[in-house]
C-alpha cells in the first residue's frame, strides 16, 4: 500500500510518519524535489521565491519528538507555506515590495506561532504583488504562474495577491498555505486552483504580524486541496488571540462585533456534514449566473461558467436545495462608489490614505528593523513600481491607485496620532456593521434564505496582459478582474467557503463555487461547502506539475522501538562552483557506519559514484544544468531561482537528517 505527495492528505501524510514510513526529513525532501522540478526549474512557477533554511532542523526536531512519544497534535511535521507578507522571526518579510525587499521579521506573526506550537514546518514564502495592492502585478519576487494552464492567470489581475500559495498549494509543493485577503485575494486563487478557501467572520482568525492593507477588510484565508484537510489546520488557526493589539476588529472599541462560536474540533465537521443542504433555502444572485439585476453593475459571465453553474446547482438541488435566483443588495448598494450609509463625506479617502499611512509605520516601527525604522525611511517611489504606459492601467479603476509617496510623507507628519483618532473611524465601522446586518442578513430573514451561492468568478484572464491589449480589457472586466462579491464581501466582514464547482472545457482552468452567509454562521457554511464538496468530487490535480517517481510513499508499520534511532549527524563545509556547469560539496557525517547518502541537484537524483564517503567526509561533484528563467516585462524572480538548489539526506536505518544548499548559478568559480 502507498501514498503519493501529489494530493495526499495531511491524515496520509500523518499515517506514513506515525506508521514509520517516513520521516518529516524525507518528507520535506521529497516536496523540496517537487519545488526544485517545477517552481524554481521547468516551468518555473515562481510560487515559493523564499525558502527555509531551516527547514530541515524543524523536521529534524520534529522526528525527534515523535520519536520520543511526544508529538504535539495532528501538524506536527508537515509542511505548510506562508505568504510574504506575514512575519516569520528572522525571514524577510517584504509583503512583495522593492522599497521593502530586505526588512526582517522581529518576532512571528500569530498563526505562525500557533503552527509553530503545533510543530508544523514552514517550507518557505509564497509570492505577493507589491504591498499586496493587487492580485497578478509582479512584486520584487515577480509573480506565480498557474499550475493548471500557463496561459492564463493562476489568480484575479486586480485582487489575487495570495497568488503564491494558490499555486504552490495546487501543485503539491506543501500540504496547505496561508494567504490572505483584503478584497479577493484569498478566494480568487483558490478558485484558479481548485482550492478549498475560507475567509472567516471578524475576529476568528488573528491576523496580528501580517501587514495590513485595509485593515477594515483584511482576513487572513488558509488554503487547502479538501475540506478535511482546512478542518485539520483550522483547530490550530482559530485559536483565541491573547493579545488584541494588531488584530483591528478586536481591538477597536467603537462597536460590538460578536463572538464567532467555534467547534469543539473542526475535525468533528468532516462526518456530521452530511446531509446538510438539505431542505435548505439557497440564493443564487442573478448577476453572478448571466440572470438580470436592474441595480447590479454589469458583470462579465462567460457562458461556460454558466454551464458549470446549470450542473452545481442540479448538484445542490440533487442533495436537498431548494435554488433561486435574486438580487444582491449587499453588493449592488455598495457599487460602484464603495457606498456606505453613516459614513462621514471623507472617510473612503481616508481608509485607503491615513489609515493605510500609520498602520504601516506601526507596522514597521513595532518591527524594529534598524534599515527600516519606520514608513517615512522608505522610497514611495519603489513601493509599487511598475512601466510607464503599462497596458492593463488602461482598465484600472483611478480609485484603486495609491499614492505610495504621498503614503510616506502623511506618515512622516503624522506627529503621534493613533489610527484610532483619525476622523470618521468612529462612525465608519458600526457603519459597515449596520450595512451588512440591513442589506445581507435582514435580506436573507426577509426572502428566508439560509445560505447564498455563486461562481466564485465570471471567466479567468490571460497570462500575457502585461502586454496584450485584448486579454487586459477581458481580465480587467467586473466578473474578472476580482471573485465575485467583489470588496463588498470583504468590508462587511460575510464569511465565505469555496470549493471547486468544476473545470471550463475549452482552457481547462477551474472556477470555484463560493457560499457566503451571516456573520457568525462560519461553521453552517463548512457543513454546506463539505455536502457539496463530497456530493461532486470535482478537484482534479494541475496537469503541469505531475506525480514524480520520488512522490510514492509507500506504508508499512513499524514497531515503535524501530522508530526511535537517533538520526545522523549531517553537516556542510563548503559549497562552491568549481567550473561553469559544475558544482562541489563537502561535509561530514557522524557515526558515518551505515549511512546512506540521497543527493538531489534542482531536483535531479546525483547518481551514487559522483557521491564520496571516506569515513566521516564525505563530497559531491556533480554537474548541474544552466538556467535561463523567462524574463518578465518587469518585476524580479524568485531568490532561489538564481541559485542551484542541492538538498543532502543522511540516511541511517528509519532515521534521517537533510541539509538544504544553495550556489549561485553565476557565482565566482573557485578551484
Amino acid at each position: 500500500m502507498s501514498i503519493n505527495l501529489v494530493e495526499a492528505r495531511i491524515s496520509e501524510l500523518q499515517l506514513a510518519l506515525s506508521t514509520g514510513s517516513i520521516t518529516s526529513v524525507e518528507l520535506v525532501a521529497k516536496y523540496l524535489q517537487r519545488i526544485a522540478t517545477y517552481d524554481i526549474r521547468g516551468p518555473c512557477l515562481n510560487s515559493i521565491p523564499i525558502l527555509n533554511q531551516d527547514v530541515f532542523e524543524q523536521a529534524a526536531a520534529s522526528d525527534a519528538r515523535r520519536a520520543a512519544g511526544n508529538l504535539l497534535g495532528p501538524l506536527d511535521g508537515i509542511p505548510y507555506t506562508i505568504k510574504d507578507s506575514m512575519k516569520y522571526k528572522g525571514m524577510t518579510c517584504s509583503s512583495g515590495s522593492p522599497a521593502l525587499e530586505h526588512v526582517v521579521a522581529n518576532e512571528d506573526s500569530f498563526v505562525v506561532e500557533q503552527l509553530r506550537k503545533a510543530g508544523a514546518v514552514c517550507i518557505g514564502r509564497t509570492n505577493t504583488p507589491p504591498m499586496m495592492a493587487s492580485g497578478m502585478h509582479r512584486g520584487v519576487l515577480g509573480r506565480a504562474e498557474s499550475p493548471y494552464n500557463l496561459d492564463y492567470l493562476t489568480a484575479a489581475f486586480s485582487s489575487g495577491s495570495s497568488n503564491g500559495s494558490g499555486t504552490s498549494t495546487a501543485a503539491s509543493f506543501a500540504a496547505f498555505g496561508l494567504g490572505s485577503e483584503t478584497v479577493s485575494s484569498g478566494r480568487s486563487p483558490a478558485s484558479n486552483n481548485a482550492l478549498v478557501a475560507y475567509t472567516p467572520s471578524r475576529t476568528v482568525i488573528s491576523p496580528r504580524g501580517a501587514w495590513p492593507l485595509y485593515p477594515t477588510c483584511d482576513v487572513l484565508v488558509p488554503h487547502t486541496r479538501t475540506t478535511e484537510d482546512m478542518f485539520a489546520i483550522l483547530d490550530v488557526l482559530t485559536a483565541v488571540d491573547g493579545t488584541k493589539h494588531g488584530d483591528f476588529w478586536r481591538e477597536q472599541t467603537f462597536v460590538h462585533v460578536p463572538e464567532v462560536e467555534r467547534p469543539r474540533s473542526f475535525l468533528g465537521l468532516k462526518d456530521s456534514s452530511k446531509g446538510s443542504l438539505s431542505g435548505k433555502r439557497v440564493a443564487v444572485p442573478a448577476m453572478y449566473v448571466g440572470g438580470h439585476d436592474p441595480k447590479a453593475q454589469p458583470t462579465f459571465v462567460s457562458q461556460e461558467v454558466i454551464d458549470l453553474w446549470q450542473r452545481a446547482k442540479q448538484d445542490l438541488e440533487s442533495l436537498g436545495a431548494t435554488v433561486v435566483e435574486t438580487d444582491f443588495p449587499l453588493v449592488s448598494n455598495y457599487e460602484p462608489t464603495n457606498h456606505v450609509v453613516g459614513f462621514t463625506p471623507d472617510w473612503n479617502s481616508k481608509e485607503r490614505g491615513e489609515l493605510v499611512a500609520y498602520l504601516w509605520d506601526d507596522f514597521l516601527r513595532e518591527n524594529g528593523d534598524p534599515e527600516y525604522p519606520n514608513l517615512a525611511s522608505v522610497d514611495g517611489r519603489n513601493m509599487f513600481p511598475r512601466p510607464e504606459g503599462y497596458i492593463p492601467d488602461r482598465y484600472m479603476e483611478i480609485k484603486n491607485f495609491m499614492n505610495y509617496p504621498g503614503l510616506v510623507e502623511t506618515a512622516r507628519n503624522r506627529n503621534g496620532k493613533s489610527i484610532w483618532e483619525i476622523d470618521g473611524i468612529a462612525e465608519a465601522l458600526p457603519a459597515l456593521e449596520a450595512q451588512r446586518k440591513r442589506d445581507l442578513e435582514d435580506w436573507m430573514d426577509k426572502l428566508n434564505i439560509d445560505l447564498v451561492v455563486f461562481p466564485s468568478a465570471g471567466d479567468v484572464g490571460k497570462a500575457d496582459l502585461d502586454t496584450n491589449d485584448h486579454s487586459a480589457r477581458h481580465a480587467l472586466q467586473n466578473g474578472v478582474k476580482y471573485s465575485n462579491g467583489n470588496r463588498a464581501i470583504r468590508h462587511m466582514g460575510v464569511p465565505t467557503v469555496s470549493v471547486t464547482m468544476g473545470f471550463m472545457p475549452s482552457s481547462k482552468m477551474p472556477v470555484n463555487l463560493t457560499f457566503a452567509s451571516k456573520h457568525g454562521q462560519d461553521v453552517d457554511l463548512f457543513r454546506y461547502a463539505r455536502d457539496f464538496e463530497q456530493q461532486t468530487q470535482r478537484r482534479k490535480a494541475p496537469p503541469v506539475t505531475p506525480a514524480l517517481p520520488s512522490d510514492e510513499i509507500k506504508l508499512f508499520d513499524v514497531a515503535r522501538g524501530e522508530q526511535a534511532e537517533h538520526p545522523p549527524d549531517l553537516s556542510v563545509s563548503s559549497a562552491v562552483r568549481i567550473s561553469e556547469d559544475e558544482v562541489q560539496v563537502t561535509g561530514q557525517v557522524r557515526p558515518h557506519a551505515g549511512v546512506e547518502l540521497e543527493v538531489t541537484i534542482d531536483g535531479k537524483v546525483v547518481p551514487s559514484q559522483h557521491i564520496k564517503v571516506e569515513g566521516e567526509n564525505w563530497s559531491v561533484r556533480a554537474t548541474f544544468t544552466s538556467f535561463e528563467p523567462p524574463i518578465p516585462l518587469y518585476g524580479g524572480i524568485g531568490k532561489v531561482v538564481k541559485n542551484v538548489l542541492i538538498v543532502i539526506l543522511a540516511k541511517s536505518g528509519k532515521a534521517a537528517s537533510g541539509k538544504l544548499v544553495f550556489i549561485e548559478q553565476k557565482g565566482q568559480i573557485q578551484q
